[in-house]
């Protein structure tokens, strides 16, 4: 990748601004009684590392889910290629695999224990995204080690009781389009209904220089065309929310995906018979009661969830056309139900949150491996409290308690490589978490700031203690993952929050992490990890005047394995940068014109533990022209990837696409 020294020098002195974090508060209305509307909290109120996108950052300029998240500061993303391949983030040096993912607040991580796949979330159906950077929070259960992101459907509540809806439709490079329609509204004085209906689609058919086998020769390159990499994906979700009598209400929603694609393997080594299909679908009821004793608001829900996945191998024939006995097909299917208990108080000076939960859980193969089954039950209590202690200052805790008991389905697993039966599961521990904060500031201060210090876990996941894929041994005895997490911010802004700052410091200390040790063909997970990672996130969000708004972030961090291997102590962590940056610059012109510029930067990163396959820094700039010919009609034309780099790493098999453009009609009613 080549930069020009401007634009280093650009982003060189990005380390010294800090940008924009708002929270909003949601609305909740009662459907024709007696409206209760939440105040915007200040910046002080506001958790000092919670961050919240809405769809004006991703509508029409032609974003992944993993691409919007990036640009937030100490965020990282990684892709396999166009649409629709495997996406995930990492946040603070935190590994991926430990992040919870939730759709509506239901987890979306599932039993394979690796990273959840951000590519599964059509943003069109969403209506903003939550992020928690410290914690895993009390309202998802608060177990987890890297923070949380929550995905937030449309919502009945978006259109203040009034009928309307939209429509979004996108066409872009490599055939690639998306189609979006939503209604809400009144169905009568004390039912509101919104539904959500989208499908995405890209051939994916991009060039890109196929090495032909041979990493360190460029004699026989040559351009080559991705083939089998299609991906369509249809998805919606649908709500009602219903006032009761007694001042109670009744939320029930359901969301659905199915996703079908070709799976084209590596760059040199491309399949036409490989794919993917995949299914998922959840749906919750939930009841909201009165106010008890003018201090207590107390919610009962229910939410179940279904996936199931198979794919299919790449390599069905060998060199010579002679089957391969590694040709198969191989998925999951789960289904999870997590009833909870939520408690809500209000005293004068403190404000509390209580919550009761128990999932149950059943995995099943899918393909032609070995039959199996898999089940978890949990139990959990989670809580948190903030107690102004003064006008100046305020405490806030969190902690919370689980135990989760492990089933082998008919008493005896054998594992999917057929080399060992293992007859009972392994009995976990009680996990605890918690975490202390202290913030500083009066509510309506323009400066403050806060300092916090927790411990957390994340449990092994089913595949990682069992093995559930041909080639996965089976490790019961794993321990948690563990860690210790400081954190120390400030924010300082100017009259009317026309320009904000704010600097973060971070440190994290793991212990137990599981990492996959491959020989052979033969994979399992130990808890050899062991990690310390500080870091500096810079932030700042300024509006000067108002034809121009600018944003400008950064983060500088220092990801050091920290193990007692002394070939990877020290070493930074696969896939960290030391330095990303992130700028943004939207000028508002005559006849309702905006026009944006965005550009992404991080420094040299490297794909594996022992630091030998080094991938070199990246800049990728982006553009978008915005119009608002009618006051409900916007059109959008996007330019991603500018400079048309499609460089990789001679190690990196998935090519990436080049130039992309986008055109989008967004039309509301």
């Amino acid at each position: 990748m080549r930069t020009t020294s401007g634009s280093k020098a650009a982003f060189a002195v990005l380390f010294c601004c800090a940008a924009f974090l708002q929270a909003h508060a949601e609305e909740v209305q009662d459907l024709g009684a007696t409206e209760i509307v939440a105040p915007v909290p200040s910046l002080a109120e506001i958790a000092p590392s919670y961050e919240e996108i809405k769809p004006e950052a991703w509508e029409g300029r032609g974003f992944s889910a993993a691409e919007v998240l990036s640009a937030l500061p100490g965020i990282q993303s990684y892709s396999q290629g166009g649409m629709g391949s495997f996406q995930t983030v990492s946040i603070r040096g935190i590994a991926a695999r430990n992040i919870l993912i939730c759709v509506d607040g239901v987890p979306l991580n599932d039993a394979g224990g690796g990273a959840a796949d951000l590519s599964a979330i059509d943003l069109n159906n969403v209506e903003k995204i939550e992020i928690y950077k410290d914690r895993v929070p009390a309202k998802f259960g608060g177990a987890g080690l890297g923070g949380a992101i929550n995905f937030v459907t449309k919502s009945a509540l978006s259109q203040n009781g009034k009928f309307g809806g939209r429509i979004l439709a996108s066409y872009g490079t490599f055939n690639t389009f998306e189609g979006s329609a939503q209604v809400a509204g009144n169905v009568t004085d004390s039912v509101r209904f919104s539904a959500t209906a989208s499908v995405r689609h890209s051939d994916n058919d991009y060039e890109f220089t196929n090495r032909n086998g041979t990493l360190y020769n460029t004699e026989d390159d040559f351009k080559d065309k991705r083939n089998n990499a299609d991906f369509t994906e249809y998805s919606g979700n649908a709500q009602y929310r219903i006032l009761h009598a007694g001042g109670y209400f009744s939320t029930v929603s359901g969301s659905v995906t199915h996703t079908q694609a070709g799976n084209p393997g590596t760059e040199d080594q491309q399949t036409y018979v490989a794919g993917f299909t995949g299914d998922f679908a959840q749906l919750g009821y939930r009841l909201e009661m009165p106010a008890l004793w003018d201090f207590l608001l107390l919610e009962a829900g229910v939410s179940g969830r279904f996936e199931k996945n198979i794919s299919s191998s790449y390599y069905p024939l060998d060199k010579i056309g002679f089957l391969s006995n590694e040709y198969m097909e191989y998925g999951l299917a789960g289904y999870r139900l997590v009833p909870e208990l939520v408690g809500n108080f209000v005293f004068e000076r403190v404000e509390g949150l209580l919550r009761f939960a128990a999932t149950a859980e059943h995995w099943e193969a899918r393909g032609n491996i070995h039959d199996f089954g898999l089940e978890r039950y949990t139990g959990s209590i989670a809580g948190n409290a903030d107690f102004a202690v003064t006008h100046l200052m305020s405490l806030f805790v969190e902690g919370n308690i689980l135990k989760t008991l492990d089933d082998i389905d008919g008493g005896k697993f054998l594992m999917p490589t057929g080399m060992n039966e293992i007859k009972s599961a392994t009995d976990r521990d009680l996990c605890l978490a918690g975490m202390v904060q202290a913030k500083f500031g009066k509510k309506d201060s323009r400066f403050g700031g806060n300092i916090s210090v927790g411990r957390f876990y994340r449990q092994p996941q089913l595949m990682e203690l069992y093995g559930v894929y041909q080639g996965t041994l089976s490790n019961p005895n794993l321990k948690d993952e563990t860690a210790l997490r400081f954190e120390a911010g400030v924010f300082a802004s100017t009259p009317k929050n026309r320009t904000v700052l704010r600097a973060t410091y971070f440190e994290t200390l793991s212990e137990n992490g599981i990492y996959w040790v491959t020989s052979g063909n033969l994979m399992k997970a130990f808890n050899i990890d062991k990690t310390h990672i500080r870091g500096l996130e810079l932030e700042l969000e300024s509006r000067p005047v108002e034809f121009f708004k600018t944003i400008l972030r950064g983060t500088l961090q220092d990801p050091r394995d920290d193990s007692d291997n002394k070939n990877y102590n020290g070493n930074l962590l696969p896939g960290e940068p030391v330095q990303s940056y992130y700028a943004e610059g939207t000028v508002y012109l005559p006849l309702h014109l905006d026009v944006t510029l965005s550009t992404n930067y991080r420094t040299r990163i490297f794909s594996d533990r022992a630091n030998y396959t080094r991938q070199p820094a990246v800049a990728r700039f982006n553009a978008s022209v915005g119009w608002n010919p009618l006051e409900k009609t916007r059109l959008v034309f996007a330019v991603n990837n500018i400079t048309d780099e499609t460089y990789r790493n001679i190690y990196t098999p998935y090519p990436a696409p080049g130039r992309e453009y986008r055109a989008t009609f967004i039309q509301n009613f």
